[in-house]
């Protein structure tokens, strides 16, 4: 995974648009699920679909951001210098466990890869190129998910694995709410909703809307290789606490306030099976800016059956 913006050329109105958007929200970014062969690097995903919620009981002690952070670090080359100048430090955290776990461990050792690989894009546009010759997409086929496009990827995609004894995910197919509940995983208590995918073992991501509060749900079960992380801007702008929700389950509630003006929020929560977090957004289904506080976190935490995701 890379950084957003690929080389693209800009006039100035637009590049302040982006370097505001950039500034005041930082994004998601996570391997989707993709038919398109072109990695491209990464997604930085505003509006997009992805992040977790879980439940049952606690399998380890509440932590934070802390146990979740790869470190600060700087917007990548992909980003036109004048915008990326301006731009502070990012920091990536992991949304599939703490840095106690083999999930993180290997999503970090992921992330380190792809920061310096291929940063020019010609191995991703040569790739691109055979694909819609020959209209075979060989890597795609045998890792779905993991946007491969070269036998060294692949081959440290299976070195990551076997390292931390983690396995891929398979297939996946698109899900909601209501296709959840099917399959017995009832995650909202009442008028929520979320469309996304979900994989052949359970781990699940959901653009989900609740009450105006735009937010992303996902599962990540434990075992398998799932390299998505979330950039968070900076950790000290963020007050945490832990919240034990109307279903029983004590999740960990990071909240970003600056200047009276709510940036964003996550709740998450480390079970037995899985790991979850939710990535909640400052703006609501029609992209205007919402002010959220505490207590909304806290509402919306009570609207997700972590209990019925473990």
């Amino acid at each position: 995974m890379r950084d957003t913006s690929d080389k693209i050329k800009m006039d100035g109105t637009k590049k302040m648009e982006i370097r505001n958007m950039l500034m005041s929200a930082p994004a998601e970014v996570t391997e989707m699920p993709t038919k398109n062969t072109k990695k491209k690097a990464v997604t930085i995903i505003l509006v997009a679909a992805i992040v977790s919620a879980l439940g049952l009981s606690v399998y380890a002690a509440i932590r934070g951001l802390e146990a979740q952070s790869f470190g600060k670090s700087s917007w990548g080359p992909s980003i036109e210098e004048d915008i990326k100048n301006s731009l502070p430090a990012k920091e990536n955290i992991s949304l599939v466990g703490y840095n106690d776990s083999p999930e993180y461990k290997a999503t970090g050792e992921w992330l380190r890869f792809e920061e310096g690989y291929d940063q020019d894009l010609k191995i991703s546009e040569a790739y691109d190129k055979e694909v819609r010759r020959t209209h075979k997409d060989p890597f795609g086929d045998k890792y779905p998910g993991y946007n491969i496009y070269s036998q060294e990827m692949a081959d440290k995609l299976e070195e990551i694995m076997s390292k931390y004894g983690l396995k891929s995910h398979g297939k996946h197919s698109d899900c909601d709410e209501k296709i959840l509940k099917e399959k017995g995983i009832n995650v909202f208590s009442s008028s929520a909703s979320g469309a996304g995918y979900i994989y052949e073992n359970g781990t699940f991501n959901l653009d989900s809307t609740y009450n105006g509060i735009h937010f992303q749900l996902g599962r990540t079960m434990r075992g398998y290789f799932e390299p998505v992380f979330l950039n968070i801007g900076n950790r000290d702008n963020y007050e945490e606490w832990t919240y034990k929700t109307k279903d029983g389950t004590t999740v960990t509630i990071a909240y970003s306030n600056v200047g009276g003006e709510f940036k964003k929020a996550l709740i998450s929560v480390n079970l037995e099976k899985s790991f979850v977090s939710v990535n909640v957004l400052p703006w609501n289904d029609d992209l205007e800016l919402v002010n959220l506080t505490k207590a909304d976190i806290e509402k919306l935490a009570d609207e997700i059956n972590f209990s019925a995701l473990g």
